[in-house]
């Protein structure tokens, strides 16, 4: 639930007999303005607030008259008057101290009712029961913008004469760049700070492949898997079949579709709802993956066409990488054509890079904007992420998930004027060099056994010469963009191992951290080859810890889905 701010400046509730003394006998306040409440208003009048350090002139008074008087005010005020108040809900007067407020025709010596106003949400009953909160419960709001943070211990008041509308201060309102009518996000903070809202959903999460569609349905925000599968399609079979089977096996309404969307360029620095405006702009950029973006948007339209009625948002791979410098993203080539066709890295795997981060974040309790870690993705596709400050700092795949390190059956970087050399020697077009180079190269190219890690090994310890050589080359690589990351970084906190080869081969993890000891860098060899799951695989006295987190991509996807749809 997405509620509006009002920002409250410092004010006054009095009493009738309060009144009377400030501004003379049977006052009756002035209204100046209604107030989102009903039937609360601003006054024309204003008092001057005196306490043991100094005075603030000009503070307005809210009416109706109430069975109390209090006076609300920020940190900053706190510190003029010289008094220090308690944060207390409204007309909670316990252990607070008093103030003198000074009126036209009088003076009132408060001997308490000073605080600083509990933050706090004013809920209708059927606002409270969509939230599944309860009044005096405590819940926590997320501010969006440049200032972007969470707000702890926000105290729910529901009452039937209530609007819904979000209490602040003016000292958190700067601090969070929030103003008035600038909407927050109502969510619950758990130990580790993951965001959930309160409101039940089902979000399905649809990976639309051109040889296969993979599929998860969540239950938000407990993030339970209700259904899952990995459906491959044949040459012959239509996208509609596909899905025709995907919803078969999908019980149940479904409230948010969450889809891949592989190259987002630098349209998009996170996910969005899906629009006819966000989908042009996709569109607009899918040249630059023409092996995923065009199948990716086949299987939104599939899903919008059946789900009408329900938001789709887009997760990018390329997002989360939008945090890197110039210095990072730009290649060496005539600058026109950065600023005529956007020809720069926009580096890949993102949602896996984020999730890393989030769980990197909690495992070695380090706050994600000190967090320098390098995120190893070693799949099929592989790419080596440098993150500082818990954001994307640099990246080794490129204008396309071609480039960077070797990979199962990708080149990675090669020297570009071998493509038309290849060309020339072979009598190949672009486009089958390129085919080539993303189908037929990498450790399949070099072993000329197989892309797959584990029949690599078998074949090495075997003799097989090739396949060792192929392995070589692959560590080789990797190498090379860790002490990139490392350079980049100015050291790390940790190096993260995730994705199918990272999270499973014990081996290559130990022949990757070989080398890398004057880093810092040191394995413990059980945790390494016995340990199963996430954990800690490096030695305690390892400087830079060394982990192994299985990556879920899905789960952040349904987690943007969900935030973005609530």
């Amino acid at each position: 639930m997405r509620v509006p701010a009002g920002v409250s400046n410092r004010h006054v509730h009095l009493t009738q007999a309060h009144a009377d003394i400030l501004f003379g006998r049977d006052y009756s306040f002035k209204k100046w303005k209604d107030l989102r409440q009903p039937g609360q208003f601003a006054c024309e009048e204003t008092v001057t607030l005196q306490g043991p350090k100094g005075t603030i002139q000009n503070v307005r008074v809210l009416g109706p008259v109430r069975s109390y008087s209090q006076v609300e005010v920020s940190k900053t005020d706190c510190f003029v008057l010289g008094v220090t108040p308690p944060v207390r809900d409204s007309g909670d007067l316990r252990e607070t101290p008093g103030v003198r407020i000074i009126g036209p025709k009088g003076t009132v010596e408060l001997e308490s009712g000073v605080i600083l106003p509990f933050r706090h949400i004013h809920l209708h009953p059927d606002d409270a029961a969509e939230l599944g909160v309860q009044d005096k419960q405590l819940v926590a709001v997320k501010t969006f913008g440049e200032r972007s943070v969470i707000l702890e211990n926000v105290l729910c008041r529901v009452h039937p004469q209530y609007r819904l509308e979000f209490h602040i201060d003016t000292d958190e309102a700067n601090a969070a760049g929030l103003r008035n009518g600038d909407l927050v996000q109502v969510v619950h903070v758990d130990a580790f700070h993951e965001l959930r809202t309160f409101k039940p959903q089902r979000v399905l999460v649809v990976n639309c492949g051109s040889s296969s569609v993979k599929y998860k349905l969540y239950q938000m925000p407990d993030e339970v898997i209700l259904a899952e599968g990995n459906l491959e399609r044949a040459q012959y079979e239509s996208l509609e079949e596909v899905f025709t089977a995907i919803f078969a096996g999908v019980e149940g309404g479904i409230d948010a579709v969450a889809h891949r969307i592989v190259h987002g360029a630098d349209l998009f620095q996170t996910s969005v709802r899906l629009t006819e405006d966000a989908l042009a702009k996709i569109e607009s950029v899918s040249h630059l993956a023409p092996l995923h973006n065009p199948i990716n948007l086949a299987g939104v339209r599939e899903s919008l066409r059946r789900l009408p009625d329900v938001p789709h948002v887009a997760v990018f791979d390329t997002s989360f990488h939008q945090t890197m410098p110039p210095s990072s993203y730009l290649y060496a080539i005539p600058y026109e054509l950065y600023e005529k066709h956007r020809i720069r890295k926009y580096g890949f795997h993102g949602s896996s890079h984020r999730y890393v981060v989030e769980r990197a974040e909690q495992l070695l309790d380090i706050p994600r904007d000190k967090l320098r870690i390098i995120s190893c993705h070693i799949g099929n596709g592989v790419s080596v992420t440098a993150v500082r400050n818990g954001q994307s700092y640099d990246t080794s795949m490129g204008l396309t998930p071609l480039a960077g390190v070797t990979m199962g059956t990708r080149s990675g970087n090669i020297d570009p004027g071998i493509i038309p050399h290849v060309e020339e020697l072979e009598g190949m077009t672009t486009a089958e060099v390129l085919d080539m180079l993303n189908h037929k190269s990498g450790l399949l190219g070099v072993s000329g056994v197989s892309n797959d890690v584990r029949t690599l090994l078998e074949h090495a310890e075997q003799g097989h010469e090739r396949a060792q050589l192929a392995l070589d080359l692959f560590v080789a690589k990797l190498h090379k963009y860790i002490g990139l990351s490392l350079a980049r970084l100015n050291g790390a906190d940790a190096i993260v191992f995730t994705a199918g080869i990272g999270e499973n081969s014990a081996k290559l993890r130990e022949r990757i951290c070989q080398g890398l000891e004057y880093a810092g860098i040191f394995l413990d060899p059980s945790q390494n080859w016995d340990g199963h799951g996430e954990r800690l695989i490096s030695s305690r006295y390892s400087p830079v810890k060394v982990l192994v987190i299985p990556t879920n991509e899905e789960l952040i996807m349904a987690r943007d889905a969900y935030q973005l749809t609530v």
